[in-house]
């Protein structure tokens, strides 16, 4: 059956006055924009800055090249109507949607058991999902009075710059550059009400929907909506975030920390960086303009041109069983900003523990000095550009033993 013009603005009133998208104007006014649009046939016609000057009120000079607000806003919307129809509009008679890749609202009658059709295994899962984001904010807890502890044990330690330290900080400490710290995030998959899940498998929304677990999911549970989810990182990404700033802290004021998935390549252009988590979470290094000798991938370190008695592939072992242990690498890598201008400084790896352990090898003292010693050229001074290889052995997630294994110098034009 056909639906009215007159009951599909009576729904998109009902979605502009609820809690969901209370106290959020731009979001009310792009839906009403958008839906009207839809409406009269020209949804299909709608361009980003179009969206942009009539919807959000961005002047003629914007561009979308370099400004996402329009992409980012939307896809915010997105998320709060599935987060409007999972609470306050389960029993309303018109289902809104803004499907992704276009700005055209969809429209289309609920059907009253869309919603009902939930099979018995997908419930235990979505329950033990439930009680594993409670044993992660139980863990997240712990680390938290963890951190605590490390802050009181290692408060001399940090204190005590030698002059390694200050040599491999020199370039961030003495940059005018405002200086963000970017903690890698992982892509989780939001079921509202009902708790999160992710596949290892893909980092990009456009990835997981191509993946056997998200299309079981979307089998199982046809009528249930899911959004993409960037909330939480790991203990060794926070970990490292808490040791470069207190380390840095001492010596330099307004150090900022931000979310990879919310770092905008403006701000990779205007600012120094710190890179905590592996590329995969971290997708602007997957766009960088950098070259490097050494990658992560997805097993291991590759070595690009390996030198003699040097393997060109460094596999990560992870053991089996409950006990998250392994032997892993971590890499260290400081290049060029963009265009040659400002510093970035990646520490990374494919396991959490990779990630802390090289932030451990650049804040502590004694582990500077030998890391020093080793890159160091025969000038005496070190390289400006270079990149790091570790060995790290850990053991439930926590690096027990990690040592310098292989370097290389950068040259950058």
């Amino acid at each position: 059956m056909a639906l009215s013009d007159i009951e599909v603005r009576r729904q998109i009133d009902r979605i502009l006055q609820s809690g969901s998208l209370k106290g959020s104007g731009v979001h009310r006014q792009l839906l009403r924009y958008l839906a009207e649009k839809s409406l009269v046939g020209e949804g299909d016609g709608l361009k980003e800055y179009t969206v942009a000057l009539d919807a959000l009120g961005k002047p003629s000079t914007y561009d979308p090249r370099h400004d996402s607000v329009v992409r980012i806003q939307v896809g915010r919307l997105r998320n709060k109507l599935a987060e409007y129809y999972q609470n306050e509009g389960t029993a309303d008679p018109i289902l809104v949607s803004l499907p992704k890749g276009s700005f055209k609202v969809h429209f289309e009658q609920a059907r009253p058991d869309a919603r009902s059709q939930v099979s018995a295994r997908w419930r235990r899962e979505l329950i033990a999902l439930r009680l594993g984001v409670i044993l992660a904010i139980a863990w997240a807890g712990f680390a938290t009075a963890s951190l605590g502890r490390l802050h009181r044990e290692l408060a001399p330690v940090a204190e005590a710059w030698n002059p390694e330290l200050q040599e491999f900080w020199a370039p961030f400490l003495e940059s005018k550059r405002p200086l963000i710290l970017c903690v890698g995030t992982p892509l989780f998959v939001r079921v509202p009400n009902d708790g999160f899940f992710r596949s290892p498998a893909a980092n990009t929304w456009e990835d997981l929907q191509e993946t056997r677990l998200y299309r079981a999911f979307k089998k199982e549970l046809p009528g249930w909506d899911s959004m993409p989810w960037y909330a939480f990182t790991g203990v060794g990404e926070a970990s490292a975030a808490f040791l470069v700033g207190k380390l840095l802290g001492t010596r330099r004021r307004e150090i900022l920390v931000t979310r990879s998935n919310l770092l905008s390549w403006q701000e990779i252009s205007d600012t120094d960086l710190v890179f905590l988590g592996p590329p995969k979470f971290n997708l602007q290094l997957q766009g960088m303009p950098v070259k490097q000798e050494i990658t992560v991938e997805t097993n291991g370190i590759r070595i690009v041109n390996p030198g003699a008695g040097e393997p060109g592939f460094l596999t990560d072992t992870f053991e089996p069983g409950p006990q998250f242990n392994g032997t892993t690498h971590a890499l260290i890598s400081r290049t060029p900003g963009l265009s040659g201008q400002g510093q970035l400084l990646m520490l990374a790896g494919n396991g959490s523990p990779d990630t802390m352990a090289a932030a451990q090898w650049l804040t502590q003292p004694w582990r500077a000095k030998e890391l020093a010693g080793r890159i160091r050229l025969q000038s005496g001074k070190l390289p400006p550009y270079y990149q790091i290889v570790l060995k790290v052995h850990f053991r439930n997630g926590v690096p027990v033993e990690s040592g310098y294994l292989l370097h290389r110098v950068l040259q950058v034009r």
